[in-house]
C-alpha cells in the first residue's frame, strides 16, 4: 500500500512538472522576444555610428543582446538573407518561439542590408513595432496561461493517481 502511495505521489508530481515546463515555455518565448527587441535597438546603433556591413554588425548586436545562440554565418558566397533564415531557423527549441515569430524574424532578415543606413534605420524601427506586438501577446500569454498550466498538470497527474489508486 505504502508503494502505491509513493506511486500516486510520483504522477502527481510529474503532471505538475509537465505544467511548470509548459508554463516556463511561455516566459521563454517572452524573454527570447525581449532579447530580439534590445538585438534591433543594438543593431540600429551598430549601424548608425559604426558603418559596419550587416553581417559584423548583427554578430556584434547578438552578443551585447544576449542572443549567443544567434549566429548569423560570415560566408560572403550566399547572400545575407539566406543566411539570416538560417539562423532563425536554427534557434533553439528551448526558446519557444513559435511560428509567427520566426516569420517575422525571416521577414525582417529579407530586407536587412539592401539600402542605406537611414531606410534601414527605418525597417529595423518598422519591424522593431510589430516585434513589440509580438512581446506584448507573449507576455499576455505568459500571465494569463501559466498559472493555467501549471493547475491543469497537477489535476491531470493527480486524476491519474487517483486511477492507479
Amino acid at each position: 500500500m505504502i508503494l502505491k502511495l509513493i506511486g500516486c505521489s510520483a504522477v502527481a508530481l510529474s503532471g505538475f512538472a509537465v505544467g511548470l515546463m509548459k508554463s516556463k515555455a511561455l516566459y521563454s518565448r517572452r524573454d527570447t522576444l525581449k532579447s530580439f527587441d534590445v538585438f534591433f535597438s543594438t543593431l540600429a546603433t551598430n549601424l548608425r555610428y559604426n558603418a559596419d556591413d550587416i553581417c559584423p554588425a548583427t554578430v556584434a548586436s547578438a552578443g551585447a543582446s544576449g542572443l549567443e545562440f544567434f549566429c548569423v554565418e560570415q560566408n560572403p558566397e550566399i547572400p545575407f538573407d539566406i543566411r539570416w533564415e538560417r539562423a532563425v531557423n536554427n534557434i533553439p527549441r528551448s526558446r519557444a518561439l513559435n511560428n509567427s515569430d520566426k516569420e517575422l524574424l525571416i521577414s525582417f532578415g529579407t530586407k536587412l542590408g539592401k539600402t542605406d543606413v537611414e531606410g534601414q534605420l527605418s525597417h529595423i524601427e518598422l519591424y522593431r513595432a510589430m516585434l513589440q506586438k509580438q512581446l506584448s501577446l507573449a507576455e499576455e500569454a505568459a500571465a494569463q496561461k501559466s498559472r493555467l498550466f501549471k493547475t491543469l498538470g497537477l489535476f491531470g497527474g493527480v486524476s491519474a493517481a487517483l486511477l492507479i489508486l
